[in-house]
């Protein structure tokens, strides 16, 4: 709201104060009887001022006011009845104080204040802004302004203004002002679901050096922290409005990789065209470096440029470990081959002209074998007994697993009963009286620690929901660990409970406990399964073209995300439909795409183009009855999936192809990239490598999983088949 606007809603005798402006602060008696008893009404009110009598002191400032106008008294008589929350006469004076001298910085600051503390933010808004209007330099407003305008109460207000008017837009009968006024504290009507209008999300981007992966935190024995290990990405922007031209790393004083800055948009700039966003993806052999902790320098360079730390440069200590076991985490696509140093290729060009990955898809999670399991429960027998279903859900769940306990003395009898553990370590971790938690002495750490090597562990299972055993995890040295609290786990949970009229806990402990044991289940097997639909017929697609009981194979070209999309499905189709034989439905958002393929073959029906949407039944049943699907990462494949047809689905690196993968079989495709897991979405342009995890898979690879998916559903197919003879 503009200030002028607000201005123009004055009543008009304030108005009038402002046209005698220039009489402010002179009496309208000048004998010295009425400059005396000014003197004193002003005085008297000050007393009251300073020793907290804010509704007195308002009455006298009042008081005051009746001998003449003066903006100063107007302002603290404005103060006064604020602080004993008398709004009403508050805005009265203020307004009164504003219209004698609307060029007056401080009232309009004033007005900023009166206006937030009565929660009317937009109102407040305008007169901070109007106060630094008048004085640009004045930083106490602009703090304000950015602070309201990052303001869930402001977004709120404006949320509930644009829902009362919404009133009057919508049938009669649908929406009534009784219902926004009924509904103004409900969840659904808070008007945090309304979109926002862009320009308020708009800011001024200063120039900032943002990292957004240098390694990952881990735990290792050189210390806690961001940890890069073989071949790493590490990958940040910087945003400036001067151009830049290469990013230098720095290790240890050294010039360790160089290379140039990607451009990329800002989004959401307010103002300011020439601010950019320049993005580095460095991809960095670290297999030879000694292990330990490092000193690194992120530094942009560009001709003139001023060196400004956490602007253009920025230091960082990283730990260097030793390259993961390939064969250990062979699933993930962030484990780099070694490359050949004697060829002629730079890293980027070995890494890109590797083959993608074929995984075989299923409802397996953990991404690698679990041998043997170490539970923790160094505590009381009660929390044991408690523990009882999460254990057998653990043995059930892991059968042929090794499972040792890391148990208390006082558990130890209850546990050897239970038929679960294959062996018992006791545990000397006892609570410290003064710390209020367990400890474990330095002796006793080394001395557990060396006990424990000998099983390797795949899996710890930190059973304790609220204690500090999770603190004991780094000395079973566990890749994978799963439980409640302290540092990151693989599996982390976070479950609570509130009873709603003591606030207390009511989930019974077996049942929280219960979830890790659930946990763990659920990641050796989901529960996905196959499921057909009786009620679709092969006749729903002669309209489309598919006339007999002959295979076809669907390529679905689409997803929601725009910059994951395999390039080459037209050459694709193509190829499955004069090299294999095979009729191949091509389904896309609309007809761009028609014009890449043969005429020859949309003519001959050999690809059958299928544009838009069409009837969730029609898409349905071509999803069913085709042989294999091919496509994106997207919901297609996964339903395709359901269905029980075969899937190849092509997964960029941005995301785990173990958690987004189909899980009814089939075959996802995907490459391995140093910055696998980056999870760009939004601002896909700081990939900085041309999202090589997408365009490197090739046509022969995907063609290949095709006819290995093709040929094992013919021969099920065959084999499925009444021999001579039978009915």
């Amino acid at each position: 709201m503009k200030i002028d606007k607000i201005y123009r809603l004055l009543p008009e005798k304030l108005k009038r104060f402002s046209s005698n402006s220039g009489n402010q602060g002179k009496s309208s008696h000048s004998n010295d009887a009425n400059e005396q008893e000014w003197k004193k009404r002003v005085a008297a009110a000050d007393r009251a001022r300073d020793t907290g009598r804010f509704v007195d002191a308002a009455r006298l400032f009042c008081h005051a006011l009746e001998l003449r106008v003066d903006r100063g008294i107007h302002i603290q008589a404005g103060h006064m009845y604020k602080e004993s929350r008398n709004f009403v006469e508050a805005q009265y004076h203020y307004d009164v104080a504003y219209s004698l001298d609307p060029t007056d910085r401080e009232i309009s600051h004033q007005l900023g204040h009166f206006y937030k503390t009565i929660k009317q933010y937009e109102k407040a808004l305008a007169y901070y802004q109007a106060a630094l209007d008048l004085d640009p330099n004045w930083g106490d407003p602009a703090r304000e302004i950015a602070a309201l305008k990052n303001s869930a109460e402001l977004r709120y207000e404006r949320n509930m203004k644009q829902l009362q008017d919404s009133v009057s837009l919508t049938e009669p009968g649908v929406l009534s002002a009784d219902d926004i006024t009924k509904n103004v504290h409900n969840a659904l009507l808070d008007g945090s679901l309304l979109p926002v209008p862009y320009d308020d999300l708009c800011v001024s981007h200063q120039p900032a050096f943002v990292p957004t992966r240098n390694g990952t935190p881990q735990i290792t024995e050189w210390g806690r922290g961001l940890t890069v290990r073989g071949i790493s990405a590490l990958r940040g922007y910087l945003v400036s409005a001067v151009p830049l031209d290469r990013i230098d790393i720095l290790m240890d004083g050294k010039i360790i990789h160089s290379e140039r800055l990607t451009v990329a948009r800002q989004p959401r700039e307010k103002e300011n065209i020439n601010i950019k966003k320049y993005c580095y993806n460095s991809w960095v052999d670290f297999t030879d470096v000694e292990p330990g902790q490092h000193d690194f320098i992120f530094r942009a360079v560009a001709p003139g440029l001023e060196e400004v730390e956490h602007q253009t440069w920025r230091r960082e200590r990283l730990i260097v470990a030793p390259p993961f076991d390939r064969e250990t985490y062979r699933n993930s696509d962030a484990i780099i081959a070694p490359i050949d140093r004697k060829s002629k290729l730079s890293l980027v060009e070995q890494i890109n002209s590797q083959p993608s990955v074929l995984h075989r898809c299923n409802t397996r999670s953990f991404p690698i074998e679990i041998r043997t399991v170490a539970v923790l429960r160094p505590d009381q027998l009660g929390d044991m007994v408690a523990s009882i279903p999460a254990l057998r859900k653990i043995r059930s769940a892991l059968p042929e697993a090794k499972i040792v306990g890391l148990l208390s003395r006082a558990n130890e009898g209850l546990a050897r009963t239970l038929g679960i553990f294959d062996d018992i370590i006791i545990v000397n971790f006892p609570d410290d009286p003064d710390m209020h938690e367990r400890v474990m002495t330095l002796e006793n750490q080394i001395s557990l620690k060396k006990e424990l090597e000998k099983y390797k562990f795949d899996l710890a299972v930190d059973l304790p929901v609220s204690a500090n055993s999770h603190k004991l995890l780094p000395l079973i040295q566990a890749p994978l660990t799963v439980g409640f609290g302290g540092h990151r786990k693989s599996i982390d949970l976070n479950f609570s409970s509130y009873d709603p009229t003591t606030g207390c806990d009511f989930v019974k402990h077996s049942a929280r406990t219960g979830i890790i044991g659930e946990s763990i289940a659920l990641a050796i097997d989901s529960g996905a399964r196959v499921m057909r639909r009786d009620d679709l017929s092969r006749e729903m697609l002669v309209p489309y073209g598919i006339f007999s009981s002959d295979p076809y194979i669907v390529i679905h070209s689409g997803a929601r995300i725009k910059f994951t999309h395999w390039p080459y499905y037209t050459k694709l189709a193509e190829r499955i439909a004069r090299e294999m034989g095979v009729r191949v439905v091509y389904m896309a958002e609309n007809e761009d795409q028609k014009a890449k393929i043969s005429s020859e073959l949309l003519e001959s029906g050999m690809i059958v183009y299928v544009s838009g949407q069409i009837p969730f039944d029609h898409f349905d049943a071509f999803l069913s009855f085709s042989t294999v699907f091919v496509g994106n990462d997207s919901g297609p494949k996964h339903l395709a999936s359901l269905r029980g047809t075969e899937v190849v689905s092509l997964h960029s690196s941005r995301i785990g192809w173990e958690e987004w993968g189909q899980e009814r079989g089939g075959i996802a495709i995907s490459r391995r990239v140093p910055c696998a897991g980056c999870s760009l979405h939004h601002n896909y342009d700081e990939c900085a490598k041309d999202v090589a995890c997408i365009k490197f898979i090739t046509i022969d690879e995907v063609y290949s999983a095709v006819t290995q998916l093709f040929t094992e559903r013919k021969k099920y197919s065959d084999e499925m088949l009444p021999s001579a003879g039978q009915a």
